[in-house]
């Protein structure tokens, strides 16, 4: 299930809301729980997931004219987990500033800047035609607001599973796993995905389909 318009603006909002109602529920206990993410705790996993108050204003910039030169969200996770993609060649930075973030980030503020991407998502006119709007991104030049808001979905919905199995209290909506669900079995070849899902090959090869 791929989501697009309206459909894929909302499930993301969803994501942000259930992630800000955890936020706000968290003692200070669990703001400190380690996660299945090597060397993050709770606080360093919100803060790599927590919108910034100028990711919106940020998208409105990045407006382009002509075709987008990554059209498919699956194609963008692609590029970005080669072995010398970003997602590869920045993990350790990625990871390090996350730490550096949550210094500064409490559960309130994090379940407060959630609840506002939420509502501003809910708003956001761009999303009715996501699929035709382009931008301009790092690394691939050029995309659509759909892809961006693809990938945000997966990344938010995989990593409120990793705060589920650290502090537990949040589930992803059934639109967002089988959306990111979806967008994950779409990454690897065809083949070598179908070949492992059937048991014909080891997981290994095709799995993590992400870092």
């Amino acid at each position: 299930m791929r989501l697009v318009g309206r459909f894929l603006r909302d499930t993301l909002a969803d994501a942000w809301d259930r992630w800000g109602q955890r936020c706000a529920e968290l003692t200070a206990a669990q703001w400190r729980t380690t996660t299945r993410c090597e060397a993050w705790d709770v606080q360093s996993l919100v803060a790599h997931v927590c919108p910034e108050a100028t990711t919106f204003g940020a998208l409105a910039g990045a407006r382009a004219d002509g075709p987008p030169a990554v059209t498919d969200a699956a194609e963008m996770l692609r590029i970005f987990n080669q072995p010398d993609g970003v997602a590869n060649t920045t993990a350790d930075r990625i990871a390090a500033q996350a730490v550096k973030e949550a210094s500064t980030l409490s559960p309130a503020g994090a379940s407060a800047r959630f609840a506002d991407a939420a509502d501003r998502m809910r708003r956001m006119p761009e999303m009715a035609r996501a699929g035709e709007t382009v931008i301009r991104y790092p690394v691939v030049g050029s995309t659509t607001l759909g892809v961006v808001a693809e990938v945000a979905l997966l990344e938010a919905t995989v990593h409120l599973l990793d705060l589920a199995d650290a502090v537990g209290g949040v589930t992803p909506s059934a639109a967002a796993l089988a959306a990111t669900r979806d967008l994950l079995i779409a990454v690897p070849d065809p083949a070598t995905a179908v070949e492992a899902l059937a048991g014909r090959t080891p997981p290994q090869a095709a799995v993590p389909a992400i870092r």
